[in-house]
């Protein structure tokens, strides 16, 4: 008989000097099917509820935001225009969450030590054009399996949605995901490896566009 294990929700809150405040919650996998599923029932019942008791932790490891590997080309990018409004909140002194309270930056950690961004890519993109080097420099929450943090290759398809059955016997680090094309070109080759190399590109193409807007 498979003994059912819960999945880990970490909200990580930044602090001064290098460390954060955070909070652990255990959540049925009976309950969380999915990553998606755990990140719900957090923000609809745990959250609201008072139940998140944050303590003071330190960073003994700095996770380098370029190094995140990113599930959105540039091409996946959708609005830049939403990057520089959250670029501009985040220069004034405010952190950047969704209206339902969680950061927006949502990541996983796979078996091999990968840190995979899964919502939040805008909000990434702007705390980097802000200066911000290390993960632990933003709000954020990691989703993760049993009493550790990681989570299988499997788990991480169920980010490609209906295209995630077309990744069964693929590796999904060849691939991204893009929303904002017609359903049938929306699973990619991967072009961008991490978010660093996603920056670089956007900034490129930012700096190209602003450049012939000023001739």
């Amino acid at each position: 008989m498979q003994v059912m294990k819960d999945r880990t929700v970490r909200l990580i809150l930044p602090q001064k000097p290098p460390g954060v405040r955070m909070s652990v919650s255990r959540i049925p996998v009976s309950r969380a099917n999915t990553i998606y599923d755990a990140v719900d029932v957090f923000r609809d019942e745990i959250l609201p509820g008072g139940r998140v008791e944050r303590s003071e932790a330190h960073i003994t490891e700095r996770v380098p935001l370029r190094s995140i590997v990113n599930l959105h080309n540039t091409t996946g990018v959708r609005d830049v225009s939403q990057i520089m409004s959250m670029l501009r909140q985040i220069k004034s002194g405010r952190d950047v969450f969704s209206s339902d309270g969680l950061p927006n930056i949502k990541l996983v950690i796979t078996e091999r030590g990968e840190w995979v961004l899964f919502d939040g890519h805008h909000t990434m993109l702007a705390y980097m054009l802000a200066g911000r080097e290390y993960l632990d420099e933003t709000p954020h929450l990691i989703v993760g399996d049993g009493e550790g943090v990681t989570v299988l290759d499997e788990e991480i398809h169920v980010f490609f949605g209906k295209h995630s059955t077309e990744l069964k016997h693929r590796d999904w680090r060849d691939y991204v995901i893009n929303w904002q094309a017609m359903e049938r070109n929306q699973l990619q080759h991967r072009i961008q490896r991490n978010m660093g190399e996603l920056l670089d590109s956007i900034k490129s193409i930012t700096f190209k566009a602003g450049s012939k807007r000023q001739r």
